[in-house]
């Protein structure tokens, strides 16, 4: 198929990597016979490219995977001009597309973050129920480029790792609306181009887990500042991602994050999918990554009605438990606080006020108050229980407490409980408990901006 304009960014592409049209396409030959195709390019075929050819299917995938390893950086099927032509939000659309490498499905969709035009429209992204096809784990094998320094490869997993640890306390002080576009920046310019350089198999894949977790971060903080469409994105990414570093935890982890998702919008047989396959792919992970996942089936059985269910993988998350040591990071331990919150919400929702506000208290007493955000939507769920449950002098304190942390927070969520705060208030018009607190709210609320 041929179209009326040069290929001027495939043009742009050869000059960066300083190749000739014979040299990309004995590379795309290359290639193409690592993965079992039969194809047999020369410098005329890459001039019809230039022309404004396009390849057939999966070539163009090799042409960007080329032109990446030889030019040190991570370059996408849309840079070379020879994808189809998609809609507006083909970089959005790719990031559910699994015959696309999920390294330039993460370069596409973040590069797009930090164009301004392209960030609202993937912004107004709508969130989908196409259910997710689980992959075999025989096929997460990854394609490691050629050996390198090891010892640099090292230096890479621990920078990918203070990075996590740095964005996530980032979204446990100011909500995920702050830094988050950073984040997205940081993957599309450092983090990706990581998975090009050379290294070992154990280095790619770690390379490979370091990217997944860091996209599963950005999705989080993406969800909470209320774009969940595009959250939906960055969380199908970090599946495919941690898929392919042969990571069974970080892809059940992330599956369980889409169920939470999910429930929160109102999908309940959606997230009671996701939650049962987040159970079922985890194969063999820690106590903690264990309890993280039973805990969050039990609460969407107890939302869909599966009161036995819901309190049988109750008691086996609660028997899982083992707090591991805070030093072990956001992937790698579940605070007895989290566990305690959710043990709440389930109780809660299977209709246990008096034991939910137990475990509410429990969340709230373990919870740090340096962790702004968690530590608010726990005292803003529990003054919420306590005043439906009659108890309206220390559901106000509560909800104080909650003020206090209200204007250092950027996210959608802290933003409801917000606004649930000025309803349950104006419901007790006689009570200055509530009077004073709720006209505290409407005077911090009218000065964000």
């Amino acid at each position: 198929m041929s179209r009326k304009y040069r290929n001027h960014g495939l043009s742009a592409l050869l000059d960066e990597a300083g190749w000739s049209a014979a040299e990309l396409a004995r590379a795309v030959n290359v290639l193409g016979g690592r993965q079992g195709m039969n194809v047999r390019y020369d410098r005329t075929s890459v001039a019809h490219w230039l022309a404004g050819s396009r390849p057939r299917k999966k070539v163009p995938g090799l042409v960007a995977q080329a032109l990446s390893q030889r030019s040190g950086r991570l370059i996408t099927v849309e840079e070379t001009g020879l994808a189809p032509d998609l809609p507006p939000l083909a970089p959005l659309g790719m990031a559910w597309t699994s015959d696309v490498d999920p390294r330039n499905r993460l370069a596409a969709v973040c590069r797009a973050e930090t164009d301004l035009t392209r960030r609202a429209v993937l912004r107004r992204a709508p969130y989908e129920t196409h259910p997710l096809k689980l992959p075999s784990w025989r096929d997460s094998s990854p394609s490691a480029p050629p050996c390198g320094e090891g010892g640099r490869s090292e230096a890479e997993v621990s920078i990918l790792q203070n990075m996590g640890l740095v964005f996530a306390s980032l979204t446990d002080v100011n909500g995920g609306g702050h830094a988050r576009t950073a984040l997205a920046a940081y993957l599309a310019d450092d983090a990706a181009p990581i998975l090009l350089a050379p290294a070992g198999a154990q280095w790619h894949e770690q390379h490979l887990l370091g990217c997944a977790h860091l996209t599963h971060l950005l999705a989080n903080m993406t969800d909470d500042a209320g774009h969940h469409g595009l959250a939906q994105a960055y969380y199908r990414i970090a599946l495919a991602l941690a898929h392919r570093a042969g990571d069974r935890s970080a892809y059940a982890t992330t599956l369980r994050a889409l169920s939470t998702q999910a429930l929160r919008l109102g999908h309940l047989q959606y997230a009671a999918d996701l939650a049962c396959a987040a159970v079922g792919s985890a194969g063999q992970v820690t106590a903690d990554t264990r309890a993280f996942l039973l805990v969050q089936r039990a609460l969407v059985h107890a939302h869909t009605g599966r009161r036995s269910q819901a309190h049988t993988d109750l008691k086996a998350a609660e028997r899982e438990h083992g707090q591991a040591p805070a030093s072990a990071g956001p992937f790698a331990s579940y605070p007895r606080a989290g566990l305690d919150y959710q043990r709440g919400e389930t109780l809660y929702a299977l209709g246990h006020a008096d034991a939910a506000l137990t475990a509410f208290r429990d969340a709230e007493a373990h919870r740090s108050p340096t962790q702004r955000r968690p530590y608010a939507l726990a005292q803003a769920r529990l003054a919420e229980v306590l005043a439906r449950s009659g108890h309206l002098e220390e559901a106000c304190r509560h909800w104080h407490v909650f003020l206090d942390h209200y204007p250092h927070l950027s996210s959608v969520h802290v933003e409801r409980a917000a606004d649930t705060l000025h309803q349950a208030a104006r419901s007790f018009p006689r009570q200055p408990h509530a009077r004073i607190v709720s006209d505290r709210a409407r005077e911090l609320s009218g000065r964000r901006p």
